[in-house]
Formats: structure tokens, sequence, C-alpha cells
């Protein structure tokens, strides 16, 4: 089991994902409010596409955060990045929910917010790698267990937004929630980002890249050894991330404001359903990385990381058909959608930390992470509606997640084809 020095970093680096999370999710869920503050239109399906869009350019930025916090932790430590990038989360958060709306100030009202959300991207573009950096270095007795732990307290920023929603439209009216509401999320996760910035000041560096710099192993320029020796490593990343990222796009986020805009369910009940959705998704996440600890071989987890893209390729169509013909309540759904998330989001970052050797580990985590954010999750909402407007049909979000999947079992597929294995300290360090 862990001990208490090991939880207590969980709990640390587990902060500012939960952070980034929340962040994630808010936008998403306050995408309808945004819409009409900063891109009114007549037809309320450009003014969310629109929306999307703008909560996808965060995306964009993430690659290019990752490089840069990626070079400063693989060169200085671990602990260094965390200190600035939760910081720069924070303030430009808060910023988000202090901006004058387009009535206000006119076109500067979106470009302030997209140029907020390019802000918000590259800060936290290496915020989840380096966690995941962090906590693989700690423990390798029970990496399946301490992964889902990190997992169990970033999915609590999901669960926090939904209940913030929730909170929020319990007690607001409609008319209230989109002129002020809708704010007051975006500033709780400013407040959370500060109180982070000064806990993680206290962190100890992880031992494995201490050890990596007492023996003058540290790369100059790793992202150079890594494009140099590790592209088909980087491929391998992007892929394993696909999948869970795409899952969590689209049936704990844009399905938000598509059962709500589109399909016109009730609001509180779908908040409500998605609040279910991700606790039983924690759940299936710890489960799974227990279930990963049983053994420790690579083809093991390679299996489970397999089994679980084939449930997200072979339940795309039947989830959104569901949602589409009121076939299952929000509740029923939601619970299901967890059963494809849970397990392919420990898997795959299971995987995603083995994959690299320490001198250009977190370089090489965020670089697929952030690639994978950003053409695959970023864009999800973005391609969902844009398959809605092009098909006439409201099951077509469906096709792109199945096709997640496949790119999942393409990552498998990889990592079988070529001598995939856990190095020596020795190794890993060149």
């Amino acid at each position: 089991m862990l001990n208490k020095s090991e939880v207590r970093l969980v709990g640390i680096t587990a902060l500012g994902g939960l952070l980034e999370y929340y962040d994630f999710i808010i936008f998403a869920l306050m995408a309808g409010y945004l819409a009409n503050n900063f891109f009114p239109s007549s037809d309320p399906h450009t003014s969310l596409l629109t929306t999307f869009a703008t909560f996808s350019v965060g995306y964009l930025s993430r690659p290019l955060g990752g490089l840069l916090f990626g070079h400063l932790g693989d060169r200085h430590g671990r602990k260094y990045t965390f200190a600035v990038t939760v910081l720069v989360m924070a303030l430009s958060t808060t910023l988000i929910g202090c901006l004058p709306s387009y009535t206000e100030i006119g076109i500067w009202a979106p470009i302030l917010l997209i140029f907020l959300r390019l802000i918000q991207g590259f800060s936290i573009g290496g915020e989840i790698p380096g966690a995941i950096t962090l906590l693989s270095e700690s423990n390798q007795k029970h990496p399946g267990l301490i992964i889902s732990l990190l997992l169990f307290g970033i999915l609590n920023g999901l669960l926090l937004g939904h209940l913030i929603h929730s909170l929020l439209t319990h007690c607001l009216n409609p008319q209230s929630m989109q002129n002020w509401g809708w704010r007051l999320p975006f500033w709780l996760g400013g407040t959370l980002g500060i109180f982070s910035y000064f806990i993680r000041k206290h962190i100890h560096e992880s031992k494995l890249f201490l050890a990596l710099d007492s023996q003058k192993l540290r790369q100059q320029i790793p992202l150079l050894i890594l494009i140099k020796s590790h592209k088909k490593a980087v491929l391998v990343g992007i892929f394993l991330v696909a999948p869970s990222i795409v899952t969590m796009s689209l049936l704990f986020l844009f399905s938000q404001s598509y059962l709500t805009q589109l399909i016109h369910y009730d609001a509180q009940t779908v908040t409500t359903a998605g609040c279910l959705g991700i606790l039983s998704s924690v759940a299936i996440a710890i489960l799974a990385g227990w279930t990963a600890d049983k053994r420790k071989e690579i083809s093991w987890h390679i299996l489970l990381m397999s089994a679980a893209c084939l449930l997200i390729v072979f339940s795309a169509l039947p989830i959104f058909k569901a949602y589409a013909d009121y076939q299952l309540s929000a509740y029923t759904v939601a619970l299901f959608s967890s059963l494809l998330f849970g397990p392919v989001m420990t898997m795959s970052t299971l995987l995603l930390s083995k994959t690299f050797p320490i001198s250009v580990r977190y370089s090489g985590i965020a670089l697929s992470f952030n690639v994978a954010l950003a053409s695959f999750g970023g864009l999800a909402p973005v391609i969902a509606m844009a398959l809605i407007k092009t098909t006439g049909n409201l099951i077509s979000p469906s096709y792109y997640l199945a096709f997640s999947g496949f790119c999942g079992l393409t990552a498998c597929y990889l990592l079988k084809s070529y001598p995939y294995r856990q190095s020596s300290q020795s190794e890993q360090a060149g």
C-alpha cells in the first residue's frame, strides 16, 4: 500500500489536475451562456458552434506549453514547473470571469476570451503530464493504483464543476445565470489555483530525477533527443490518449449542451446524471488500476487497454441512439458511459507513464498528451457539431467516438510490434 508521503504527493499533484478539469468542464457547461454573451447570433447552432471553437482554441496552445514546461521539467526538475503553471492558470481563469460581454465592448469581448483561453491552455500544457511523470517515478510497486488515485483527484474537478453548475442552476433563475451567474465558477477556479500554488511550493523533487541529476545524465535539449530517438513512442502516446480524451469530451462535456439545447432534456436532470456518471467513472478507474497491478507484465496492461477500446467501438452508436431516441433515461446512459470512460482512462495513463525514459519522460508525456488533447479532445465538440449539421443526424457524433476507440487499438498494436519493456534505471536514464 501507499505510505503517507506518497498519499500526500498524490493529493498535491492531483489538485492542479482538479483545477484543469474543473476549468475544462465549466467552460463546456457554461457554453450556452458564453455563446449569448460573447458570440450572439440568430442561429443557436452557429452561436454554440463558435463557442465550442473558442473552447478548442485553448488546446492549440497546449502543445507549445507542454514543450516549454516539459523542457523545464526534464532540465530543472518536476517540482519547478508546478508552481509556475498553476499560478498562470489561476490568473487566466479568474480573468475570464471578469470579461465584459459583446454588448459592452463589442468585438473585443470574444478576442479577449480567445486570448485568455490561449494563455490558459499554454499554462496547463505541463500540468497533468507533470503529475503523471512525478507520480510514476515515486512508486513502482503499485503503478496502477497510484495512477488511478491521481485520476480520482483529477476527476473530482469534473464532479466539482457539475456540482457548482447544479447549485447555480438551482439557486439562480435563467436570466441571472445569463447576466452574471456564469462568472462565479471561473472566480472559484482562480481561487483554487492560487491555493494550489502555495501548497506546491513545498513538495519534494522526484527521487529518480535527483538520481539522474547526480549522475549528470540530464539532457541539454530533451526535445531533440525525444524527436531523434523516440518518434514511435510519441505516436503511440498520442494514440493511447485519444480514446480517453474523446470519451470524456463527448460523453461528459459535449453531452451537456447537446442534450439540453439540441434534444431538450431537462438541464437539472442532465447535470445530476453527469455527476453520477463521473462518480461511477472514478470507482471503475480505481478498480481498473487495482486489476492492472495484479500482474506487472506489459502484455497484461495492453490486453486491458485493448478490451476498453473495443468496448468504446461497439458501444458508441447505441449510446447516442439511446440519447436521441429517449430509449433510456439520462441517468442510465451516464452510468453506462462511465463503463467506457473509467477503464480506458486508467489504462491509457498507466501505459503512457511507461513509454519514455526518465531523461525525456516529462517532455515525451507532455508532447503526446497535449497533441492528443489538441487534435482529438479539443476538436471533439466542434467535430460533433459539424457532423450533426452536415448529416442532419443527432447520432452522428458516435462515429467520432468509435474512431477514437480504433486509435487506442492501433496504439496497442504498435506496442506489441516492437520490443516494448520497462528498462533498468540506467537504461531509462539514457
